[in-house]
C-alpha cells in the first residue's frame, strides 16, 4: 500500500481539526402558508439569551465524515465517500482561568469523537478499513459561550483488508488553537435577522508522530469572520423541542460561506451542526441524546433593563431556587467580567439578593447592528459549579420605547408548484421568484426600549400596490412581534425588482416611541423568468472523434446572464461535468456506446433548466502487423516473431489495447504480443496472430522465414548414481565419492530428420585416459560402470556428430571426486576393569574403498595424555602401528585409563576410537610358614613369608608385619591383635612361654593388604639348673660378660698378628631354609626382626668351674659342642628363589 493516501487524509484532519466543533449545516423545511394570494398572520416572539452549562452536561451526536469531494480532487484512487461515527460532548468543568490578563469563568468541555469507513474500501489498490479517533477538549467562556482555545489529538489508522492484527497507524496528531479575542460564535441574545462579525488572532500549534505525513509548521493569524441568522425552524432533525431552532451561517472574509449550526434552546447547544472546508471535506453531526445534569438548585439573573443605556446604574435580582423553593443563605458569586464588577454575596429569606451596579462603556468583541456591546452578567456558586446568566445589551442610543420594523430580519419562504420544492430563501444571496411561485414574507417589529409598548399595528404593502394591516401585540424591552403575509407572484408582474413596504405605528399612535426613523422598512425582490436551455450536437460520431456540443443558444428571457453546465456520460459509467463561458463544449469518446449529454442553464437568480441528447458512438476495428527477428532461421533454432504495428484507438484498456492469439505454440504463450518458436523441418515456416480488440473485432495477419539446416546443439549430461539423479553445485560442478560407479547419460538437440543418426562420442577419463572412449547412436546415449577411485577434479567430456559431420561443441564435465574417509565399526569402547599384567586384545574393523584399503595406516596410541610423537597432539601418536592389539600393563598407579586406535587412509583422512578401561591394582595374598610346628618354650623359630603371590610390579615394594600373638597385646593400645612386633619376609625369634600361640602375618603393597594366622603350639621348657641360680644369674652374666670381653681382646690381638681363625659350626642355614637371602633384605640390604646368632665362636677354655654347666642350662647347649656358625650372606650372590613346593617340603614333619 502506498503512503501517499495516508499522508493526504492525515493532513486533512489536520486541516479539519481547529473548526470540527464551530459551525453546524442547515437544511430548509416547508413553512405553513394560507392558500390566499394575500393573507396576514401575527405571532409574538422572544430572543433567546446564552444557556448555563453544568458540569456532566452531556450531547451525544450521529455524525460522518463526507470526503467524497475531497478525495475526488486529491489524486488518490479510492472509493471511500463517507466514515461514519458518533461523537460525544461532556461538560467536563467549570473553574476560572486568565484570558487577556482578567480572570473569567470557563467551561471545559470534552469531546471524543469514532469514526470508520462504512466495511472494506479500496484505498489506492489496498483493500481495508479506515479509522479515524478525536479527541478535543475545549475552554469556553460562561457569559457568552465564546470560545478561547481548542485541542484535538487525532489518531489514523488503517486495517488492511479489516484485519485488526495487521494495523497500521497513519499517526497520532494534536493541533492547539487559541483565538485572542474568544471566537463569538453566537451573539446572545439571538434573534432571527441578527447578524456580526469579529477580527481575531489565530495561534495554532501542531506536534505529533507519522511516518506518512509531516507535521506542520506552527502559525499565528489574523482572520475575519461573519455569522448571521438567516431562518428559524425546523432543521429536520426530530429532537423533541427542537422545532423552532436558529439557523446561524458564518463567512469568511470573503463572503464565502463556511458551515452552518442550528441551535436548539431546548438542548443549550446545537441539534444539528456541519463543517464545510474550501478543500472538500465536509463534517455533519445530528443530535441523537441529550443528558443534561441535575438541576435541583437553579440560580437565575433578572435584570431591571436588558437593553441599557452605557455607563449608567441599573439593579439586578439574584435568584436562587431548590426543587422550585426559594433558597436563603446561599452563598454565590455576582460577575459582570465586562467591568471586572464581582461580589459576593448571599440570598436573603426570599432566596434573592438585590444589587445595583454600573453597566459601564465597554463594546464587545464583535460587532452587530444597534448595540455598543453584549456582555453577559453570572450568578456562580463555586463549591457547586452552579451558574446563572444573563444577557445586558449596552448602547448609548436607548429609548423609553422604539419600535423597529427590521428590514434585515425579513425572511421569505418560497413555494414553486410546479416542482413542488418550498425554500427558505436566503437574504446573503437575494430574494427571487418567477411567476406563479407563492412567497410567505415574515416581517418582523421589535421593541427596542426600556418600557413595555403598547399595542400597534403594522401595514404591509405587497410588490403589486395591495396593502395588508395587521396587529402588534404590547412588547416588552427586546421582545419582537412577526407579521406574515402571503403573496403569490403574478403572471402579470414585469421582470425586475419587485418591492415589499412596511410601517408598524403608521398614525404615530405611540408618542412614547422616541425613535420613529426605523419604524419604516423594506424589501427588495427579483422576479425574473425561468432560462431556456437549448442543446445541439451530432447524434453519431466514431470513437475519439471530438464533435461540437452546442447550448449558445440557451437565454433567460429576463434577460439576466446564464452559465451553462455540461454533464457528460463517459465511457466508464461516471459523468464529467465542465462550466462553459460561451456554452459551447468539445467532447470525445475513447470507446463506442450510446451516451447522454445533459445541459443546466443557471441564471443569475439562481433558477434553472436542462435540456438532454443522447449520441450514438461507433467502435474502429483494430490493426496490426507482424515481423521477425531475422528471415531465416536454422532448424530447431528459435526465432522470435513480434507485433511490429497495432493499434485500437479506442480501447478500454490502456495496459493491453489488444489481445492477442498466436496460431503456434509460443514459449512465451499463445496470448502475448511476441511468439518465439523453433522450426523443427527445414524449408518455410509460416505463422499466424489472431487480434481482437475491447469490443470483439479481429484482424488476422501473417509472417513467413525460411528454415535451414544446423549443426547438433545444447548437448545436456546427467549423472547418475544407481537410480539417483545427481545434480552439478553453482559452480557446474558434479560432487561423487571415491569409488561411486556412475552411469552417464547424454542428449543434444537437432532437427528431427537428425536425430536418430547422431553419434555420441564420451570421454569418461579424459584426462588420466583420454584413448578410453564410447560411443553411440541416436536421439540419448548411455554410460554405466564409470567410477574414481582418486580424490580431486575429474574430467569427462561429450560430443555429438550429426551426418553431415557437424558436432556441438564439446560439453566437458567437472566431477569433484570426494575421498571417502576410512571407518571404523562399531565396537566396545569400554574394557572395564583390568588387573596388573592382565593381558588384553584389541582388534577394530576397518572399512573403506576397495582402492584405499590397501593404503590405509593402523596405529595405537597406548597413552593418550602423551604426545609420545610431539607433534602438538597427544591422541594421535602411533605407539604401535597395526590392526591388532595385544597388551598389559604391570603397575596400575601408572597405567593409563584408554587407549586410541585411529586409522588413517591416504589423503589423510582418518577415523579414530578411544577404548577406556581401568587398570586396578592386584592385592596380594600372604602366605606363611614356620620352621617348626611344635617349638619349646625358648627355642629358636623361623617363620617365612615366602610363597606370598602379587604382581611382578608389587613383589619387590611389599611389605610383611608380624604379631606372633595376637592374644597379646604387645603395644599396650588395647587391642591385641593389631600389634607390629617384627617385619621382613622372614624373621626369627623365640617364645619365652608356653602354649598354643596365633602368629598373624599382614602383607602390604601401595594399595592393599592381605593377612593370614597359623596356629604354633609351644611346649613348655623342662626343669633346669636355672631356676636354683636364677638369684644369682645378674652376676653370672656380669662375669659372663667380663670373660667375654677378654676374649674378644685376646681375639683381636691374635687377628691383628694374622692368626687364622676356624669357623665354628652353623647354627641355622636360612638361606637354606627359606629361600634366597636377598628376599630378607630391605632396600639397604638389612634384614628385620630376626635374632641372629654370632657369625663365629673362640675355643677358649672354661674361665669358670662349672660355668660350661650353667651355660648348657641356660642356653640347652654344651660347652664342648661348638655351634655351626652360618657364614656371613654373600650380598651380590644371587640366590635360588624358592618355590611353594620347596617351601612346603622344608616345613615337612
Amino acid at each position: 500500500m502506498r503512503r501517499a493516501p495516508y499522508a493526504v487524509l492525515a493532513a486533512s484532519l489536520i486541516i479539519m481539526a481547529p473548526m470540527v466543533f464551530q459551525w453546524p449545516n442547515t437544511d430548509y423545511n416547508q413553512l405553513p402558508f394560507e392558500e390566499d394570494d394575500r393573507s396576514v398572520q401575527a405571532r409574538t416572539t422572544s430572543t433567546v439569551d446564552v444557556p448555563s452549562w453544568r458540569v456532566n452536561d452531556n450531547w451525544m451526536y450521529d455524525g460522518y465524515l463526507d470526503v467524497a469531494d475531497f478525495v475526488a480532487g486529491s489524486g488518490v484512487s479510492t472509493n471511500v465517500e463517507t466514515l461514519g461515527g458518533s461523537l460525544s460532548r461532556t461538560v467536563q468543568d467549570i473553574l476560572l482561568t486568565e484570558i487577556d490578563g482578567n480572570e473569567t469563568l470557563v467551561y471545559e468541555v470534552v469531546s471524543v469523537g469514532e469514526y470508520e469507513s462504512d466495511g472494506s474500501i479500496d484505498l489506492d489498490g489496498t483493500d481495508g478499513c479506515l479509522y479515524v479517533d478525536m479527541d478535543t477538549t475545549e475552554i469556553i467562556r460562561a457569559s457568552d459561550l465564546a470560545t478561547f482555545s481548542q485541542s484535538a489529538t487525532i489518531d489514523a489508522y488503517f486495517d488492511p483488508w479489516c484485519i485488526s492484527w495487521l494495523r497500521q497507524s497513519i499517526g497520532v496528531l494534536t493541533v492547539e488553537n487559541t483565538f485572542y479575542p474568544p471566537l463569538e460564535n453566537y451573539d446572545f441574545p439571538i434573534s432571527l435577522g441578527e447578524s456580526w462579525e469579529m477580527d481575531y488572532q489565530q495561534e495554532t500549534q501542531f506536534s505529533g508522530t507519522s511516518d506518512y505525513v509531516d507535521i506542520p509548521e506552527d502559525t499565528n493569524d489574523s482572520n475575519s469572520t461573519s455569522w448571521a441568522v438567516i431562518s428559524q425552524g425546523n432543521s429536520g432533525v426530530p429532537f423533541t423541542g427542537c422545532y423552532q431552532s436558529f439557523n446561524i451561517s458564518s463567512y469568511d472574509s470573503d463572503g464565502d460561506e463556511t458551515g452552518f449550526n442550528w441551535y436548539c434552546p431546548a438542548v443549550r447547544g446545537e441539534v444539528k451542526s456541519s463543517l464545510a472546508q474550501a478543500f472538500g471535506f465536509i463534517a455533519v453531526h445530528e443530535l441523537v441524546s441529550y443528558q443534561p445534569a441535575t438541576r435541583s438548585k437553579v440560580v437565575t439573573i433578572e435584570l431591571e433593563y436588558p437593553l441599557s443605556p452605557t455607563s449608567i446604574d441599573i439593579s439586578a435580582w439574584i435568584n436562587v431556587t431548590n426543587q422550585g423553593q426559594p433558597l436563603a443563605g446561599q452563598d454565590l458569586q455576582f460577575r459582570y467580567e465586562s467591568e471586572t464588577h464581582i461580589q459576593n454575596v448571599t440570598t436573603d429569606e426570599n432566596g434573592s439578593y438585590h444589587l445595583n451596579f454600573n453597566t459601564g462603556e465597554k463594546p464587545d468583541d464583535s460587532q452587530g447592528l444597534g448595540e455598543l456591546g453584549s456582555h453577559g452578567i453570572l450568578a456562580w456558586i463555586g463549591e457547586e459549579s452552579i451558574i446563572g446568566v444573563s444577557t445586558l445589551i449596552i448602547d448609548s442610543d436607548v429609548h423609553e420605547i422604539d419600535l423597529v420594523a427590521r428590514s434585515s430580519a425579513v425572511t421569505v419562504q418560497r413555494l414553486r408548484p410546479s416542482s413542488g420544492n418550498s425554500v427558505n430563501l436566503d437574504p446573503n444571496t437575494g430574494f427571487t421568484a418567477v411567476s406563479g411561485d407563492v412567497l410567505t414574507f415574515s416581517v418582523p417589529v421589535l421593541n427596542r426600549g426600556l418600557i413595555l409598548s403598547p399595542s400597534s399595528t403594522i401595514v404591509v404593502s405587497a410588490p403589486d400596490g395591495t396593502e395588508v394591516s395587521g396587529s402588534v401585540p404590547p412588547l416588552a424591552s427586546l421582545q419582537e412581534s412577526r407579521v406574515e403575509v402571503n403573496w403569490t407572484v403574478p403572471s402579470s408582474q414585469s421582470f425586475g425588482n419587485a418591492y415589499l413596504y412596511f410601517e408598524v405605528d403608521p398614525l404615530e399612535e405611540i408618542s412614547q416611541d422616541g425613535n420613529r426613523s426605523n419604524n419604516q422598512g423594506s424589501l427588495v425582490l427579483f422576479v425574473g423568468a425561468i432560462p431556456d436551455a437549448e442543446l445541439s450536437s451530432p447524434s453519431e460520431t466514431l470513437t475519439l472523434d471530438s464533435i461540437t456540443i452546442d447550448g449558445s443558444s440557451s437565454a433567460d428571457p429576463d434577460g439576466g446572464g446564464i452559465t451553462c453546465a455540461f454533464e457528460i456520460e463517459k465511457s466508464d459509467g461516471t459523468t464529467a461535468e465542465s462550466e462553459e463561458d460561451d456554452c459551447i463544449m468539445e467532447w470525445s469518446w475513447a470507446d463506442d456506446g450510446e451516451f447522454l449529454v445533459s445541459l443546466v442553464v443557471t441564471d443569475g437568480e439562481g433558477d434553472s433548466s436542462s435540456a438532454q441528447v443522447s449520441i450514438s458512438v461507433l467502435n474502429r476495428p483494430p490493426q496490426v502487423s507482424l515481423g521477425s527477428d531475422s528471415e531465416e532461421v536454422v532448424v530447431t533454432n528459435p526465432i522470435t516473431f513480434r507485433v511490429n504495428n497495432s493499434g485500437d484507438e479506442d480501447t478500454q484498456n490502456p495496459s493491453a489495447p489488444l489481445e492477442f492469439l498466436w496460431g503456434a505454440e509460443c514459449s512465451e504463450g499463445r496470448v502475448s504480443q511476441t511468439c518465439t518458436v523453433s522450426p523443427m523441418v527445414e524449408g518455410t515456416y509460416t505463422i499466424e496472430i489472431l487480434a481482437t480488440d475491447d469490443d470483439g473485432a479481429t484482424t488476422q495477419a501473417h509472417h513467413t522465414v525460411n528454415v535451414s539446416n544446423v549443426a547438433p546443439s545444447d548437448p545436456v549430461v546427467e549423472i547418475y548414481l544407481g537410480e539417483t539423479r545427481l545434480f552439478p553445485d553453482t559452480r557446474g560442478v558434479f560432487m561423487v565419492n571415491e569409488g561411486d560407479e556412475l552411469t552417464f547419460w547424454g542428449q543434444a538437440h537437432d532437427s528431427s530428420n537428425d536425430v536418430p543418426s547422431l553419434v555420441h562420442l564420451w570421454k569418461p577419463y579424459a584426462e588420466e585416459q583420454p584413448d578410453i572412449n564410447y560411443t553411440s547412436t541416436g536421439e540419448r546415449s548411455t554410460v554405466s560402470g564409470v567410477s574414481y577411485n582418486t580424490s580431486g577434479m575429474h574430467l569427462a567430456t561429450l560430443q555429438v556428430f550429426d551426418d553431415d559431420g557437424e558436432s556441438t561443441e564439446l560439453l566437458i564435465v567437472p566431477i569433484q571426486v570426494q575421498n571417502v574417509a576410512p571407518v571404523i565399526s562399531p565396537i566396545t569402547t569400554s574394557l572395564g576393569e583390568l588387573e596388573e599384567d592382565e593381558q588384553f586384545t584389541i582388534e577394530p574393523e576397518v572399512t573403506d574403498t576397495s582402492y584405499d584399503e590397501g593404503n590405509l595406516t593402523y596405529c595405537f596410541d597406548l597413552d593418550p595424555s602423551t604426545d609420545s610423537d610431539a607433534d602438538g597432539q597427544e591422541s594421535n601418536d602411533c605407539d604401535v602401528e597395526s590392526l591388532l592389539l595385544s597388551h598389559s600393563w604391570p603397575d596400575s598407579s601408572s597405567a593409563p585409563t584408554s587407549v586410541v586406535f585411529h586409522v588413517t587412509d591416504d589423503d589423510g583422512a582418518s577415523d579414530s576410537v578411544e577404548i577406556s578401561f581401568l587398570v586396578v591394582n592386584t592385592p596380594p595374598e600372604a602366605f606363611a610358614s614356620a620352621s617348626e610346628s611344635n617349638p619349646t618354650e625358648g627355642d629358636s623359630i623361623v617363620l617365612s613369608a615366602n610363597g606370598t603371590i602379587d604382581s611382578q610390579a608389587d613383589l619387590d615394594s611389599l611389605s610383611f608385619h608380624w604379631d606372633i600373638d595376637v592374644t597379646f597385646d604387645s603395644d599396650g593400645d588395647g587391642d591385641p591383635a593389631n600389634d607390629v612386633d617384627y617385619t621382613g619376609r622372614w624373621i626369627e625369634f623365640s617364645y619365652e612361654s608356653g602354649g598354643p600361640k596365633q602368629a598373624k602375618l599382614t602383607v602390604l603393597d601401595d594399595s592393599s593388604s592381605h593377612s593370614v594366622t597359623m596356629d604354633i603350639e609351644v611346649a613348655d621348657a623342662p626343669p633346669t639348673m636355672s631356676g636354683t641360680i636364677q638369684p644369682f644369674l645378674v652376676y653370672i652374666v656380669l662375669a659372663a660378660a667380663a670373660i667375654t670381653g677378654f676374649a674378644y681382646a685376646t681375639l683381636v690381638t691374635t687377628r691383628r698378628e694374622g692368626a687364622t681363625v676356624e669357623k665354628g659350626e652353623e647354627r641355622i642355614d636360612m638361606d637354606a631354609a627359606f629361600d634366597d637371602q636377598d628376599d630378607a633384605l630391605d632396600d639397604h640390604g638389612e634384614s628385620h626382626g630376626v635374632r641372629q646368632a654370632p657369625a663365629f665362636a673362640l675355643e677358649e677354655p672354661p674361665l669358670i668351674q662349672g660355668l660350661d654347666e650353667v651355660l648348657e642350662e641356660l642356653t640347652g647347649v654344651k660347652p664342648d659342642a661348638t655351634p655351626e656358625v652360618p657364614p656371613a650372606p654373600d650380598l651380590g650372590e644371587a640366590k635360588a628363589a624358592l618355590d611353594l613346593e620347596d617351601i612346603e617340603a622344608l616345613f615337612e614333619e
